[in-house]
């Protein structure tokens, strides 16, 4: 049997996890696998973030550390550097697995380091990106033995998995002789693909919507899973993520159930579309004139064609029906 080795990402902050982090180099080196992560670049240098980003694009396997901080804020987003690399590893649709510290762990850290192992400047963004990472299947760590435990247990689980290639050994690389005609036939195939390819690529390599294009876009929006037990659309929203192909309810049904009140009356920010508005999808309407009012916010125009060509893409008929 042919043995993979990956090459595995790791994301945390730094300062506070030295520690927890060596013990993941060592655990993965154990493993057979390769590690790499920021002892490799220079936090906050928009070059460096654009090298990490080609780390992250080559690696095999994405493990962040969460602890007490949240980090460095990138001044553009407004977002930690740390926070950034896991969603760009969403995006890419990296496999994932994630440690979050135990509570009890962290008290312990307090009194071990002081207070450089809790986030004082921004804990409310913490929480956020804490219940983001949380949505997904994580392990709680207490020590650093917890740590080199869950990585020998993901990284056996992810050897089992076809879809991720990794890394072979050269004396174990399969004979391309044995591959040649199944190359050919793809290449056939993909010359008759080129051309519909090309068509499309100068419109979507042009037209942004929300600063993103539109393939990346739906990407996006269906990667953030929506709690639909608030919504009194809860039924139609499960109906349409079914005419989506999805299994799980998420931003993009949100938007498309939520687009004609939006564009018509306007709706109040909430934890949901807030996010519509990181995206530039929504924007201020009608400022709140009293104290319990609140700021009304309604599509942009990027919305509306992003809206408009969703409906020619996808010809869901029944799907018109659901919006409210």
């Amino acid at each position: 049997m042919i043995k993979k080795k990956f090459l595995v990402f790791i994301s945390s902050t730094y300062k506070d996890l030295q520690e927890e982090r060596q013990s993941a180099v060592e655990a993965i080196l154990t493993a057979g696998h390769i590690p790499a992560g920021m002892e490799l670049f220079t936090a906050g240098d928009d070059s460096q973030m654009a090298v990490i980003k080609r780390w992250i694009d080559e690696s095999d396997v994405f493990m962040l550390i969460l602890g007490g901080r949240y980090g460095s804020i990138e001044p553009k987003s407004k977002k930690s550097y740390t926070q950034i690399e896991y969603e760009y590893a969403l995006i890419q649709s990296k496999p994932i697995f994630a440690v979050v510290i135990d509570d009890k762990c962290l008290e312990k850290k307090v009194r071990k380091i002081g207070t450089s192992a809790i986030e004082l400047d921004h804990p409310d963004q913490l929480k956020k990106f804490r219940e983001l990472v949380c949505k997904k299947v994580v392990k709680f760590w207490k020590d650093t033995k917890d740590i080199k435990l869950f990585i020998y247990e993901a990284l056996a689980e992810f050897s089992n998995r076809k879809e991720i290639i990794g890394w072979i050994p050269g004396d174990q690389a399969v004979n391309t002789v044995a591959v040649t005609d199944e190359i050919t036939r793809l290449i056939k195939e993909n010359a008759e693909l080129r051309e519909q390819i090309n068509m499309l690529k100068n419109e979507d390599q042009q037209t942004l919507y929300g600063g993103v294009r539109y393939f990346e876009m739906i990407k996006i929006l269906s990667l953030h899973i929506i709690d639909s037990g608030k919504f009194k659309q809860k039924k139609e929203l499960a109906e349409l993520a079914k005419l989506f192909g999805h299994k799980k309810i998420n931003l993009l049904h949100y938007l498309w159930i939520m687009s004609r009140e939006m564009d018509q009356k306007g709706v109040p920010l909430d934890q949901d579309n807030m996010k519509l508005l990181d995206f530039g999808l929504i924007k201020l309407k009608q400022k709140a004139s009293g104290l319990f009012e609140e700021d009304i916010y309604t599509l942009t125009e990027d919305a509306k064609r992003f809206l408009m060509k969703l409906r020619v893409e996808y010809n869901l008929e029944k799907a018109e029906k659901l919006i409210i």
